[in-house]
């Protein structure tokens, strides 16, 4: 039963990580940057993100 709780536990962590990785990916930042994000920075970012999204949802333009 030990053997079964440890294989549901990795199993639930690889499938974990790999959303964390995905939505990393969709970060409007180079590849070389979200490739090295621990769990924490992917959350932090992504939510910063969806932020300024909504204080800029068209977006910042030329201006910058």
């Amino acid at each position: 039963m030990k053997e079964k709780s440890k294989n549901a536990a990795r199993t639930r962590r690889e499938k974990e990580n790999s959303e964390f990785y995905e939505l990393a990916k969709l970060l409007p930042l180079p590849s070389a940057i979200t490739s090295q994000l621990d769990k924490a920075s992917i959350i932090r970012l992504t939510t910063s993100y969806l932020r300024m999204r909504g204080v800029f949802p068209q977006g910042l333009g030329e201006s910058w």
